[in-house]
């Protein structure tokens, strides 16, 4: 069963994502933080400040209760509970008569502050006061509005530390990610160099961070070694296609060979009128390897491939038939006296022997000439060459010209 590809993700989406994580968490932790301390904090705070209170309170309303005085006990009450975190306060005697009472409004944060309360103001705390005797008890019932105040501006704080915090991990992912970018773009450039050209030879260059230069390394050693056996293959290829290409004893062009390029220069109409095949073959050559043995009939071979070269220009293309048999081809001959002259010139090749194993052994050849201009097929000028070299055999000069 074919399974289907993974979806792949940019390197900006995951820094994206990771910055986002962060964020949120770190959101998380500094909201739970600092609203369990400031929670905790104002607790203990407003538990003080209402026993503070208390005890003040209980001083200043201890004449109202002597004298029953219940606009003054009113107005105390009033005032505490307006200007001071208490959400209701209740008066009542020793008999437990309720004499007075203040009641503070619903205010902005009321849900809120219902809930805080509930939480650790929802036990009123009660105050006795005293003339000699107890006279009374003081019920207050504490507000968290204060305390509300403090965790809002204490929120509104976090969240402006928190932007500043965003915009810097904004900017610093940004920062990091061009910076990643810039030092990856040279592996990805070398790495498509490497892939579309084979250019083995290029290197990794050096990178500020300290994993990529590692990996810079690791990659340069592997091309190294690449470059190394594609080396030494280009060079058994150039060995091996030169062997298919070259005689193994003389060094030049094969049979084979030489068909490739008599092929070539059919396909060229102007070069076809001005090229001339010449087909070289030994005289009693077979004499030789008799009275000399074949080493000397090789070294004849070899000795005459060296005199062409040496005696031809290197445009001039010279192969190895097989047997005793060689062919010229002449690039350039517009006039006959041009190649009466490359004529003489391989005739006089002929003229000094070789030496082998302190002996002279004369050699001497016969020349077949054919135009490529009078031939329409490889073939035909192959015949027309072949047919002119026997004539020369039954001339005394030794070479003779087809045509």
């Amino acid at each position: 069963m074919l399974m289907k590809p993974q979806k792949l993700k940019s390197l900006r989406s995951v820094f994206k994502k990771s910055q986002f994580i962060a964020f949120v968490i770190m959101l998380m932790i500094c909201l739970l933080m600092f609203t369990s301390i400031s929670t905790l904090v104002m607790k203990t705070y407003v538990q003080q400040n209402i026993n503070l209170l208390g005890n003040t309170l209980s001083d200043r309303i201890q004449p109202a209760l002597v004298f029953r005085d219940e606009a003054i006990l009113k107005q105390v009450l009033n005032e505490y509970t307006q200007t001071h975190s208490i959400k209701k306060i209740y008066v009542f005697d020793n008999k437990n008569n309720l004499l007075g009472s203040s009641i503070k409004p619903e205010v902005q944060f009321s849900f809120f502050e219902n809930l805080l309360n509930g939480w650790f103001l929802k036990q009123p705390s009660n105050f006795i006061v005293y003339h000699q005797e107890k006279i009374g008890v003081i019920q207050i019932y504490g507000s968290s509005e204060a305390t509300l105040r403090f965790l809002f501006t204490i929120f509104f704080e976090i969240f402006i530390c928190m932007a500043a915090m965003l915009i810097t991990l904004w900017f610093s992912t940004k920062t990091t990610y061009r910076f990643i970018m810039q030092s990856i773009y040279p592996l990805t450039h070398i790495a498509q160099l490497v892939s579309d050209q084979k250019a083995y030879n290029l290197r990794f260059p050096d990178n500020k961070i300290y994993e990529f230069q590692n990996l810079n390394h690791v990659f340069n050693e592997l091309l190294s070694e690449i470059q190394s056996w594609h080396n030494q293959l280009q060079d058994e290829n150039h060995q091996l296609s030169y062997q298919a290409k070259h005689d193994s004893l003389t060094g030049l062009a094969n049979k084979s060979y030489f068909y490739q390029f008599l092929m070539s220069i059919f396909t060229q109409p102007v070069e076809k009128s001005s090229t001339v095949l010449l087909f070289i073959d030994n005289n009693d050559f077979k004499l030789i390897n008799d009275k000399y043995g074949h080493l000397a009939g090789d070294n004849v071979l070899i000795e005459m491939a060296i005199r062409f070269k040496a005696a031809l220009l290197d445009h001039c293309f010279i192969a190895r038939l097989g047997g005793d048999e060689f062919a010229v081809v002449l690039t350039n001959i517009f006039t006959h006296h041009q190649l009466f002259e490359y004529i003489n010139i391989l005739m006089q090749n002929q003229d000094e022997p070789i030496i082998f194993n302190e002996q002279e052994i004369f050699f001497s050849f016969s020349i077949g000439v054919a135009y490529f201009n009078y031939a329409s097929s490889p073939e035909e000028l192959i015949n027309q060459a072949d047919q002119a070299m026997y004539q020369a055999k039954n001339t005394s000069k030794h070479w003779f010209i087809h045509h």
